[in-house]
């Protein structure tokens, strides 16, 4: 595994951090942790990207299952056909995407799927003690709750159907509490008798604010010496397999260790560099009830519609859905439409409700074919170190990603084996 040039403390690197969506605001608190000196640059804001739309849940070894497997083969016609389906794949997209989704589809084996579950372990159970690392004591620990999630069904037979992935998930080591209705409505009362059976996972976190716990990092990152610049990487400066300068639209910056970690649109950022990964796009979706307050305690997912339910700081939020394209699709808002009619279903303040006002947010989030990370050094440039691909567990993986490479940049041993995760794996 490749890894940095060791430093002595008086001669600590200087990272530069490209992307300020939660993994770059982790990964730039982990160099700094760690005695580097730290500039972020991101052309968005802070945490407006795809981190701010999420479902405000950072899992635990509950989340190691993935979905490239046979099962996802046996759902193809419904992604392509069905108006209700949680995720779709427009047909007129079909040729653009085919190189992804053949590689995606090659990896659709029990095989494959438990090798993915295996390598995701591996950083999942972390997940939690290394937030605790990068945020204790500091504001952004006010944003982060610690009371656990939930995993809701709809039928006992959809419960029983799912009962193969947590087998899976407990073999790895996951912490889970199966509920019927009764106990389902002791720890949640906002919860409808539409929902059968759920599990509770007790080991997990959440934030209410998403987008501000990402802005509170940066802010505890900037506060310490480091900095964020507003500007866009336009290109960068090699030499000697090693980036010298990043282009931006503000000026050109110099390097000394650089990390991309700029979600979606990391493919396009390391195709400056002549690097190609591949790399696709799903656009997820979530409304937000700003007037709505329900009795929730703690985040829950709905298994079979897909999508996450939180009482957010803003509002109620219902989270999921997604739609594979590409950056360049424009925008289906319909799926929203189809968050709010299987979402009021679930919760006692909303299942009669009628024509609330409703927020309409969508984004992209990134996922490579097998749904890993990509983790680890750049194929050929020694100096720059990927953070990207989290799909939907960029907010539950950013903080241990963020630690591996911090380690990789110092030469230390990051304590887990990122070779699953490397960027040339395809």
């Amino acid at each position: 595994m490749q890894q940095g040039k060791r430093y002595e403390n008086a001669d600590m690197p200087h990272v530069t951090v490209i992307g300020a969506g939660i993994v770059g605001a982790c990964a730039a608190r982990a160099a700094q942790l760690s005695g580097a000196d730290v500039t972020i640059i991101d052309r968005n804001p802070p945490g407006s990207g795809c981190s701010f739309g999420n479902a405000g849940v950072i899992s635990t070894l509950v989340s190691t299952v993935q979905p490239p497997g046979p099962r996802m083969l046996k759902q193809i016609r419904r992604l392509l056909f069905s108006k209700d389906s949680p995720a779709r794949i427009p047909v007129t997209r079909i040729p653009e995407l085919a190189p992804w989704l053949l590689a995606c589809a090659v990896r659709c084996t029990e095989k494959d799927q438990r090798a993915t579950a295996v390598a995701m372990a591996s950083l999942l159970k972390e997940s939690t003690t290394s937030y605790d690392k990068l945020v204790m004591g500091t504001r952004a620990e006010r944003l982060m709750r610690r009371n656990g999630s939930m995993g809701y069904f709809r039928t006992e037979e959809i419960f029983e159907k799912d009962r193969w992935r947590r087998d899976l998930a407990r073999e790895l080591g996951a912490e889970m509490i199966e509920l019927d209705r009764h106990e389902i409505r002791q720890m949640e009362p906002s919860i409808t008798d539409n929902v059968a059976r759920a599990t509770l996972f007790p080991t997990a976190y959440s934030t209410p604010d998403p987008g501000g716990f990402v802005q509170a990092i940066i802010d505890v990152v900037v506060e310490n010496g480091g900095s964020f610049r507003l500007a866009d990487v336009t290109g960068f400066k090699t030499a000697g397999g090693r980036v010298t300068h990043a282009a931006t639209s503000k000026g050109e910056v110099p390097v000394d260790q650089v990390v991309i970690a700029s979600g979606a649109y990391s493919g396009d950022v390391l195709r400056h560099m002549g690097v190609w990964v591949k790399l696709n796009t799903e656009r997820g979706f979530h409304i937000e009830l700003p007037e709505v307050e329900t009795a929730l305690k703690r985040p829950g997912m709905h298994y079979e519609h897909a999508y996450g339910i939180q009482q957010m700081n803003g509002g109620l939020r219902i989270a999921g859905a997604v739609e594979f394209g590409g950056l360049g699709r424009a925008k289906n808002m319909d799926m929203c439409d189809l968050l709010w009619k299987t979402g009021k279903t679930v919760l006692r303040e909303t299942e009669e409700l009628d024509a609330p006002k409703i927020k309409r947010w969508s984004g992209f989030r990134p996922t490579m074919p097998d749904f890993r990370p990509v983790l680890g050094a750049t194929p050929g440039i020694v100096n720059c170190w990927l953070a990207f691909g989290h799909q939907h567990l960029g907010l539950t993986l950013a903080a241990r990603s963020g630690l591996a490479i911090a380690d990789l940049i110092l030469g230390r041993d990051p304590g887990v084996d990122l070779s699953p995760f490397r960027a040339d794996r395809f």
